[in-house]
């Protein structure tokens, strides 16, 4: 489960700078097969691992473009579909350029994948 956004398209890796994202167990398995090691890419936050910011943007980019795109964190394939602590729900990122993009349904569908996916990283839903 994915949200399809046409960042490519527009150019945009917004989200990519100054990232927060969590990984979970899994994440960091899947690109460490790809020949990283996960404190070359990862820093831990607080307890939790996190992907790690070289110069103000996430590890993986270059020239714009994810490097590991096809083997990205699942948290990356949500976005912009985020969990609003406060409201206890999945919901749009507006940081996002292209948010208005993103349909309730897709929202909808992307929801149970998100929480488990949140569960797994932090043991429980904040």
């Amino acid at each position: 489960m994915e949200v399809k956004l046409r960042c490519l398209e527009v150019g945009c890796s917004k989200c990519c700078y100054e990232t927060e994202m969590p990984l979970s167990e899994k994440d960091v398995r899947r690109i460490e097969k790809l020949g990283y090691n996960r404190d070359e890419f990862s820093v831990v936050v607080d307890g939790v691992r996190v992907l790690r910011n070289v110069d103000g943007k996430c590890f993986f980019l270059r020239d714009g473009l994810c490097t590991i795109y096809e083997h990205r964190p699942l948290g990356c394939r949500f976005y912009p579909v985020i969990y609003d602590v406060e409201r206890r729900k999945a919901v749009v990122h507006d940081f996002c350029p292209l948010a208005s993009e993103v349909s309730i349904s897709t929202v909808k569908k992307v929801e149970r994948a998100l929480m488990k996916h949140i569960r797994e990283v932090f043991g429980e839903l904040p």
